[in-house]
């Protein structure tokens, strides 16, 4: 994982995606809005949740992730979640402050077990690098379920022990909900080690967009949005550019939202994110499709996204992760 830093400002800049992330041209990066890292823990003294840092594929590309346990796991088998931060592609990991202290609050309140996966980010590994990590790691956790002894898959024996492979549910927020969406979307024409089914998926804030506005957004300053900017950053050679499939799923030609491989889906949206009005397009397209799955919008009030993670003690952030636990069943 790359985490290079540099104060000089003095050195000439290659690139820059403001206010996330600083590209210089001897190879150094800053990455502007990435919390500290932290060790993972055998009973977070808060939660009673543990973790530890587990690899996936030594293959290249490697591809390794933070799992964590509920603290009450004996005798218990557990929904898995298999989650995808936040950080526009370019920023966080599973092993940064934020996204350690909310997985902990959040699998003690829903009593799971979560995977959470350290993908590939920009500026070196440009998508679809992300979303093929995401695939190896839903293929990794169906591996689990076969008992073939010449399997070359090094198994988890957290998974093993305390998972529930018929309760898989994949998820995360902003970026991390469109990983989620896509690998849903693939599921549902591939078929996954041992016809593995993934039971839900949480998308929280979903970075969705398009090149004309919608809704509430801007139409003067659309072409130079953040959100378009964010996607010709992380995915320069994406096919339609912003109206790719994989960002604005809603676009003509796009392959039908029928196809989503999964059994049910709560979308979560805030009256001060963004991507609100394509949210609540997406939430409208689904339901329209045809597709056969319990579909849930949770609207959690004036809030912007990713509230939860930055400011968990708030009793609209406490409420917001009590919603997704009564999800993840």
């Amino acid at each position: 994982m790359s985490m290079n830093s540099c104060s000089n400002t003095n050195k000439e800049i290659e690139k820059e995606l403001l206010p996330l992330i600083r590209v210089y041209k001897d190879g150094t990066i800053e990455r502007l809005m990435s919390s500290s890292i932290v060790p993972p823990s055998l009973q977070d003294p808060q939660t009673g949740v543990s973790s530890k840092d587990i690899v996936i594929s030594n293959n290249n590309p490697s591809l390794s992730a933070r799992i964590f346990l509920p603290k009450s796991h004996h005798n218990h088998k557990f929904p898995i979640l298999l989650y995808f931060h936040a950080g526009a592609f370019c920023v966080e990991s599973p092993f940064s402050f934020f996204c350690h202290r909310y997985l902990n609050l959040l699998v003690s309140e829903s009593n799971i077990i979560a995977v959470s996966i350290d993908y590939r980010l920009l500026p070196q590994h440009p998508l679809p690098a992300a979303y093929e990590d995401g695939w190896t790691s839903l293929q990794w956790v169906a591996s689990h379920t076969s008992n073939d002894p010449n399997s070359s898959i090094e198994k988890e024996q957290w998974l093993q022990d305390y998972g529930d492979f018929n309760k898989v549910y994949i998820g995360g927020d902003v970026n991390g909900a469109n990983l989620a969406h896509n690998l849903a979307m693939r599921a549902g024409t591939e078929t996954l080690p041992n016809n593995l089914k993934i039971l839900g998926a949480l998308l929280c804030c979903p970075f969705f967009w398009g090149s004309k506005p919608i809704g509430s957004e801007p139409v003067e300053e659309h072409e130079n949005s953040l959100a378009i900017k964010v996607w010709n950053f992380v995915y320069p050679n994406a096919k339609g550019g912003i109206d790719n499939p994989m960002v604005n799923p809603c676009a003509i030609g796009a392959p039908s939202l029928a196809t989503l491989g999964c059994s049910k889906i709560l979308l979560t949206i805030t009256d001060k994110d963004e991507f609100r009005d394509r949210d609540v397009l997406y939430y409208e397209s689904v339901k329209e499709s045809g597709w056969q799955g319990q579909l849930e919008l949770f609207e959690a009030g004036d809030e912007e996204h990713g509230f939860q993670i930055f400011k968990p003690e708030t009793d609209g952030a406490k409420q917001f992760i009590k919603r997704l636990a009564s999800f993840l069943v």
